[in-house]
């Protein structure tokens, strides 16, 4: 994520990619079959939840989402992000990426 969120922000759109490093960095691993989706996040304190996660398209480009919903986004600082995927053959972790949420006025 490249733009700062505003705390409160609802309706944004969290999403993690699941990289298949075995066969290369560029390559992602197709999540379609998923068991379970889950964005974790952690906040400035250090407090993580987890939500579910729903595929942002078929799921063979890798990647999940969450949207944000009213108290999820709620101080300021540098949050994190990392998703999980749980599939029939095992479970996956993405990287940890880390957005900035600011104050509003």
């Amino acid at each position: 994520m490249t733009c700062p969120l505003q705390i409160g922000c609802i309706g944004t759109a969290l999403e993690a990619t699941v990289p298949d490093c075995a066969n290369s960095p560029a390559s992602v691993v197709d999540i379609s079959g998923f068991i379970s989706l889950i964005i974790k996040l952690r906040n400035p304190k250090g407090v993580v939840v987890e939500k579910t996660a729903d595929l942002t398209t078929d799921g063979t480009d890798g990647k999940m989402h969450y949207v944000t919903v009213e108290g999820d986004l709620n101080m300021k600082g540098i949050w994190s992000i990392q998703g999980i995927v749980e599939l029939p053959a095992g479970k996956w972790n993405t990287a940890i990426d880390r957005f900035e949420v600011v104050a509003n006025l």
